[in-house]
């Protein structure tokens, strides 16, 4: 088939591009991996929903969904979400966005009354790549105030829907793409969806794998009760749009068609948008919860990508890339006195751990590592000291623990350990190790 503007896509004009084997991508989200044992029960022959019409495709115990733009509104005619609840359709996705300046004029109105019938909703943003990454951050900035709150009861993960390349190569449409996604995730709180196709994904992404932390909305249009071989290293889809030739009762035009993996109470996990990814994490983390204190102030996005918390003694990063971790005491105030997440050390991407030194502490971050011990106090060690460091033995060492933050000598830089220091030496690279001195 041919690249052609598709309802429930772009609602600008598309120009001709080259015949494709598959049709088109449509979104995905983070779900329950798909077992053989859930495959077995799907494959069974699909029977009919009353008011949706189907072919042979995915099994009738998955949620059914579908997704929609200003396509499915042809001459104003309005949806009649209570009959599209009635049909058996249990959530939609609605265009809210397209570029920087684009919004579905019946986006709210679509939003309100499906979510008035019983829907999980969700929005999608359509993306219009460019080689300025600038633009990606703007496009999603455009999606999240248009959306409205994210962080609402039966609103599910706010997702991206990546058709097009702008002309760009795999490398820089995957930069654009993380930086749409976490922009998102930084102002939202929650993981974002990618819409995708196999074909799109293995051909014009490269087949990249670096986007499995997100939910795959998976576009396969295949008359099959399962989907193709899913790219991207995903380990299955979250969502399936599995049609674009739906008709559905209520809704004036043909219709894309999804199921969510796999059961109504996947579907109502991810449809609570009342926690953030923080909060969920904070609920189970148990005594580090306890130790953690009450929370000061409110969640608010971190310098670098993320979220934090601060609380009464320390605080919690999120974003996809990291997962929570929690830091307190000590180590917490150091990396506060850092500079954060701002610094050079990035996110946490462990908790506070206990060192190989006795009576130690530690936590690492993106760019480096903090150690604590009763004596010395917490000190930062990063780059190329740090991994000469770790190569010694880390806290275990003879070094021992830092006694100092890295600073700077004659021709490199030094830190300073317990029982010795280490130089990097700025005219070779190489890194020394020294007995205690200055």
């Amino acid at each position: 088939m041919r690249l052609t503007p598709r309802p429930g896509r772009s609602d600008r004009p598309h120009t001709a591009r080259t015949a494709l084997a598959i049709p088109l991508p449509r979104r995905l989200l983070p779900v329950a991996r798909i077992t053989a044992a859930t495959l077995t029960a799907a494959t069974l022959t699909v029977a009919t929903t009353v008011g949706v019409a189907q072919a042979a495709g995915p099994s009738p115990l998955w949620p059914r969904g579908v997704d929609i733009s200003s396509w499915q509104h042809p001459y104003g005619a309005a949806i009649d979400w209570n009959a599209v609840h009635a049909a058996g359709v249990s959530f939609v996705y609605i265009k809210a966005t397209e570029n920087s300046q684009y919004t579905n004029k019946y986006y709210a109105g679509d939003r309100d009354a499906a979510t008035k019938a019983g829907l999980a909703v969700g929005a999608f943003h359509y993306a219009r790549p460019s080689a300025s990454l600038g633009t990606a951050v703007e496009q999603a900035k455009h999606f999240v105030a248009a959306i409205g709150p994210a962080q609402a009861a039966g609103f599910l993960p706010p997702a991206l829907d990546l058709e097009e390349t702008g002309g760009l190569g795999p490398r820089p449409l995957a930069a654009w793409t993380r930086a749409f996604l976490e922009e998102v995730e930084s102002e939202t709180g929650r993981v974002p969806m990618v819409y995708s196709s196999q074909w799109f994904w293995t051909d014009r992404m490269a087949n990249t794998r670096e986007f499995t932390r997100y939910p795959l909305w998976f576009a396969n249009h295949n008359d099959r009760a399962t989907p193709n071989t899913i790219p991207g290293g995903w380990p299955g889809w979250a969502v399936w749009q599995y049609s674009a030739t739906g008709t559905v009762a209520g809704i004036a035009s043909q219709v894309d068609q999804d199921v969510l993996c796999c059961t109504p109470a996947t579907l109502a996990t991810l449809a609570d948008g009342t926690r953030s990814e923080i909060q969920k994490w904070h609920a189970g983390a148990g005594l580090t919860a306890l130790a953690l204190g009450a929370p000061v102030g409110v969640e608010n996005r971190a310098g670098g990508g993320g979220r934090w918390q601060q609380y009464a003694n320390g605080l919690e990063f999120w974003s996809v890339a990291t997962g929570v971790h929690a830091l307190y005491g000590p180590i917490s105030s150091k990396y506060l006195g850092l500079g954060g997440s701002n610094s050079f050390l990035g996110r946490p991407v462990s908790d506070v751990e206990t060192a190989t030194a006795p009576g130690g502490q530690q936590a690492r971050f993106q760019g480096g590592w903090i150690y604590w011990g009763p004596a010395t106090g917490a000190h930062e060690v990063h780059g190329r000291i740090l991994s000469t460091y770790l190569g010694l033995g880390g806290s275990g060492s003879p070094l021992g623990l830092p006694t100092s933050d890295e600073y700077s000598v004659p021709g490199g830089r030094q830190s300073t350990f317990e029982r010795g220091r280490l130089r990097w030496d700025a005219a070779t690279g190489q890194v020394s190790q020294l007995p205690p001195g200055p």
